[in-house]
């Protein structure tokens, strides 16, 4: 499963969400949740780690291997096909529902016109991935902040590509990490 939300330069929503009411400026340290054993792709699980640790790093908070934390952090990633429909009125350059052509036959030449009544339909077959990030309280063991990607997945990337595009995609992600008062 490779997740990379089409990297630089394509569309991808990101959202976040959180408990209100929540104080999240008592939010110094966290560990993960959970193991990386719980994931499939374990070089994917290291990118999105190490992405995540070095944001959060960038924002003051203290990744602790054992002890105390005030928070938890966890991920998951899906990946969904997709269709694409798209109608294109093309009329063949001509008005709506008229084309015109020229016809060799066996014994003449000619023109005709017809009349087009039905559009061009194109579908198009693609993945769509999802990349969901959760805070957990680590006191009440409640979810109280959520952010995701979603968009289509690019195929073909270098592995440079791959840690570059999961980077932006975590920072992008995080944020909204934590939301303004």
């Amino acid at each position: 499963m490779v997740l990379l939300l089409v990297g630089c330069g394509s569309q991808v929503d990101i959202d976040s969400d959180y408990k209100a009411g929540f104080d999240f400026t008592q939010l110094r340290s966290y560990h993960w949740h959970g193991s990386s054993k719980n994931h499939a792709n374990d070089i994917l699980d290291g990118r999105i780690r190490s992405s995540v640790d070095e944001v959060l790093g960038s924002k003051g908070y203290q990744l602790e291997n054992g002890g105390q934390v005030d928070f938890l952090v966890n991920y998951g990633v899906t990946t969904e096909e997709k269709t694409d429909i798209r109608t294109y009125n093309s009329y063949s350059g001509m008005a709506p529902g008229f084309s015109m052509g020229y016809r060799r036959g066996y014994y003449r030449y000619g023109y005709s016109m017809a009349y087009r009544s039905e559009p061009e339909v194109v579908t198009y077959q693609y993945e769509e991935g999802t990349l969901i990030i959760d805070v957990v309280d680590a006191k009440t063991d409640k979810l109280v902040w959520r952010g995701t990607a979603e968009g289509r997945l690019k195929n073909n990337m270098t592995v440079e590509e791959r840690q570059q595009a999961t980077k932006e995609i975590v920072a992008k992600v995080l944020e909204g990490f934590p939301p303004e008062a």
